[in-house]
């Protein structure tokens, strides 16, 4: 039983970390919210509109990818939960485990490469400008919208 909560323990960061992406995709207003990040993006970075552009086309391009690995995630998070609270063989816990792992690994990657598409036209002042902003240089965001850095 302890193997058990040590593979439900190891997934918890997966499942909030999926939950936390899930909601920053899923909000019902989610044309308005991109825009305002986008706009929020432009005047903080100084993004030229060819930047724009290309930033907007980067975080379209995989969106419904992101939104099926999603979808995959919370049902493979749940089938491990259940299989944990069931009792179910180490082995097979073991396996759900695994499986939401690499789930998550296919999200991580589509998002490296959509940061390494933004790097590209970035210039060095801006990439490092963003790079706070990705790394809790700003709070999150909220559904209202992006909140402005914290001095």
């Amino acid at each position: 039983m302890k193997l058990v909560t040590k593979a439900v323990l190891a997934v918890l960061p997966l499942a909030l970390a999926a939950a936390t992406m899930t909601l920053a995709d899923s909000s019902g207003t989610a044309g308005a919210w991109q825009q305002r990040r986008m706009e929020k993006l432009q005047s903080t970075l100084g993004l030229s509109d060819d930047q724009t552009s290309t930033i907007q086309g980067a975080f379209s391009a995989d969106q419904d990818s992101r939104r099926q690995l999603h979808s995959q995630l919370r049902q493979a998070m749940s089938d491990l939960n259940q299989s944990a609270l069931s009792g179910d063989d180490t082995a097979v816990v073991q396996g759900k485990s695994a499986a939401a792992q690499q789930i998550f690994g296919q999200l991580l990657d589509l998002q490296a490469q959509r940061l390494a598409k933004i790097g590209a036209v970035l210039n060095a002042d801006q990439r490092k400008a963003f790079a706070q902003m990705k790394s809790g240089g700003w709070k999150g965001h909220s559904p209202g919208g992006v909140n402005p850095p914290q001095s």
